[in-house]
């Protein structure tokens, strides 16, 4: 994992055969972090700017069946499950464990954002689509 503001996503400007692309599906978030108003205005921001984008929110507890059940491109909680580690293109741990620093992992690649901001999320969900 590498510190910094740098997110590397590899060779491509986007992720291939990421949902929303041109003539595909809506690309999928699913937020799942706390603080509880902090997830829901996080989502609020991205249906706002990204409006092609669905969000859906749920509680922490409530993760795992919500991967199943919705099958996001991307997740964003406060600690990645084996289950979002395994199956999610995309992830986010916002300060995992009260932590100073967030881990966003694309493709499998891992890096480490120190104090993470709205503008980085909506970078990730950005090149996840291709926009």
């Amino acid at each position: 994992m590498s510190g910094g503001r740098d997110l590397h996503y590899g060779s491509g400007d986007r992720l291939g055969g990421a949902a929303g692309s041109e003539g595909g599906e809506a690309l999928r978030v699913l937020m799942a972090n706390e603080p509880r108003a902090y997830r829901e205005s996080i989502a609020e921001v991205i249906r706002e700017l990204r409006p092609g984008v669905e969000v859906e929110t749920v509680e922490p507890e409530s993760l795992e069946d919500s991967i199943t059940r919705l099958s996001p491109d991307i997740v964003v909680c406060n600690r990645a499950t084996s289950a979002v580690r395994e199956s999610i293109p995309v992830w986010v741990e916002l300060y995992p464990d009260y932590a100073p620093f967030s881990v966003v992992s694309i493709q499998g690649v891992r890096s480490k954002l120190d104090e993470i901001q709205l503008p980085d999320i909506l970078s990730i969900v950005d090149r996840t689509v291709g926009v």
